[in-house]
């Protein structure tokens, strides 16, 4: 670039203004036209009002991509329309500080766990309570701060909770998964989780149709300690709620609990109060 008088010549600066410059050239004239406010007034109108649309167009996009929470940014950029990754991003188990707490109690489990079978048991039984605690706190006055503006979006309820439910038992379902692979020496026995939270969140989520979600979840994970002790207690064995009858026991509890979810469905369709 050739400069007249330390300012940018005319051919230079016309290029520049139709971004028809090498990248090199670019930054030296941005660096000059920062400090020359005369450059600065020729520039002005030899940029093309298209050009320059389009640029303030490229920074207004720029802006609002970084403004955006970043799991609605990595939600986009999986390919989820803008809509529904705004309400999933709005999800309040998703926010950094319930991840931070979730590998945090992962992480716990998984150092009680140790190598004894009472301290599986502790793992075992802990796993399946995660995803309920963050369907818990998903959908709902009590737990979702944007609740308000949840529902006064156009999905109906159903599909808003199924939603935001999804979302969070995969991530949940994954940190924890993460943390099994620290157990393998359990064998299988380190997922012996995964089906039980499945029944869990599963019973949660139709209970939700009648009460609020926190009191569904509540409930479920009072009872679920309940009967991990109980079977204990009345077979004298561990881990005997975890076993291949117990396995079978959480399959069926899963079909169930969607089942009464699918019958339910058309108590989601508008506000009763009961999800409040």
């Amino acid at each position: 670039m050739t400069t007249t008088g330390w300012h940018i010549d005319d051919v230079t600066l016309e290029r520049y203004a139709a971004g028809d410059t090498t990248a090199a050239v670019a930054a030296s004239a941005e660096a000059h036209l920062i400090t020359c406010a005369d450059c600065r007034a020729r520039l002005e109108p030899a940029v093309a009002p298209a050009r320059l649309a389009g640029i303030w167009a490229e920074v207004d996009d720029r802006v609002e991509e970084l403004s955006r929470p970043w799991p609605e940014r990595a939600l986009s950029r999986l390919g989820v329309p803008e809509d529904t990754a705004r309400l999933l991003a709005a999800t309040p188990s998703m926010v950094t500080s319930w991840l931070a707490a979730l590998s945090i109690g992962v992480a716990f489990a998984v150092a009680a766990s140790g190598s004894s079978t009472r301290g599986l048991l502790i793992f075992l039984t802990v796993a399946p309570m995660l995803p309920v605690a963050g369907v818990a706190a998903a959908y709902g006055r009590h737990g979702d701060p944007s609740y308000e503006l949840a529902v006064s979006a156009p999905y109906s309820l159903m599909r808003l909770m199924l939603l935001r439910s999804l979302a969070v038992v995969g991530g949940t379902m994954l940190l924890t998964g993460l943390g099994s692979l620290l157990l393998l020496g359990h064998g299988w026995t380190a997922a012996a989780w995964l089906l039980p939270a499945l029944a869990l969140t599963s019973t949660t989520l139709a209970l939700s149709a009648r009460i609020a979600p926190v009191w569904a979840a509540a409930s479920v994970l009072t009872s679920w300690v309940g009967v991990v002790l109980l079977v204990q207690g009345g077979t004298g064995v561990r881990l005997a709620a975890f076993g291949p009858v117990g396995q079978l026991v959480a399959a069926a509890v899963v079909a169930v609990a969607v089942l009464a979810l699918v019958a339910q469905r058309s108590r989601f369709s508008f506000d009763t109060g009961r999800s409040a």
